[in-house]
């Protein structure tokens, strides 16, 4: 006997051919039978399909295609000695193939393995992404790091903060962006100032403030303060003068 439930569509079905073999009735009877079933056109349209298939003789005949709910309809006044026992068989391989279907909707959907070697093979395609994905956490560490420090500071830390975070003393930064003119030279109130382009870039702010001295009185004070834009521009700068060791070789601050 052939099979009793099927695909279609990517839904379990059956035939009237296959029905008429299982109840051990004639084809012409069950066709006649699914037209005469008084259900709604709406219902008929969802559950029946009109179909043929080609007879011993060559010749194309007509055939329904139903779904479970098709053939509960179909079969419910169906009676004699092994009716009951057809339908249970039937219900039963609906229930296996809608199983199967989910199963298969599995595999497809997840991608999982179907036998013992495409496990092995998905097992190590696994390990050699985990081991590319340390590898770049490793190699991105260093940047993570001091990216996460350039948010935390607000957009504002002091040269000294920077320097300590580049890996490099404060008087050596102070003086390889005195050397580049990035900070002024001159000496006085101006010393250790940015230019002003460098302002205007975003790269630095400069905050003013006041002491009180019980002698002297009041003394206006400046600060250079480094934005994040601006710890990406000196690292950059470093980097390209050759001044930060391999490690810290990466760029910051990149949004």
């Amino acid at each position: 006997m052939n099979q009793l439930v099927f695909v279609v569509n990517d839904r379990p079905v059956t035939d009237s051919l296959t029905v008429a073999t299982v109840f051990g009735k004639t084809h012409d009877k069950v066709l006649r039978d699914i037209r005469e079933l008084g259900c709604s056109e709406q219902f008929r349209l969802s559950n029946f399909g009109e179909s043929s298939y080609t007879n011993k003789q060559g010749r194309e005949m007509p055939k329904y295609i139903m779904t479970e709910q098709g053939f509960t309809l179909l079969v419910m006044g169906y009676t004699g000695p092994r009716a009951m026992e057809f339908k249970e068989r039937y219900i039963a391989e609906f229930e296996r193939m809608r199983k199967e279907l989910q199963t298969r909707h599995m595999v497809e959907q997840f991608n999982l393995p179907r036998n013992y070697p495409e496990a092995l093979r998905a097992l190590a395609a696994a390990a050699e992404e985990a081991e590319k994905m340390r590898q770049q956490l490793e190699e991105q560490a260093p940047k993570v790091a001091l990216y996460d420090v350039a948010m935390q500071a607000h957009n504002s830390m002091t040269v000294g903060t920077v320097a300590k975070e580049l890996g490099i003393g404060p008087n050596k930064l102070f003086a390889f962006l005195r050397e580049k003119k990035v900070l002024m030279s001159s000496s006085g109130a101006r010393w250790n100032l940015p230019y002003q382009e460098y302002i205007d870039a975003g790269y630095f702010e400069v905050r003013q403030y006041t002491i009180t001295h019980k002698q002297s009185g009041i003394e206006n004070k400046s600060q250079t303060l480094v934005t994040a834009k601006g710890l990406d521009f000196i690292h950059r700068l470093l980097r390209k003068h050759g001044c930060l060791q391999e490690t810290q070789a990466v760029t910051v601050g990149e949004r």
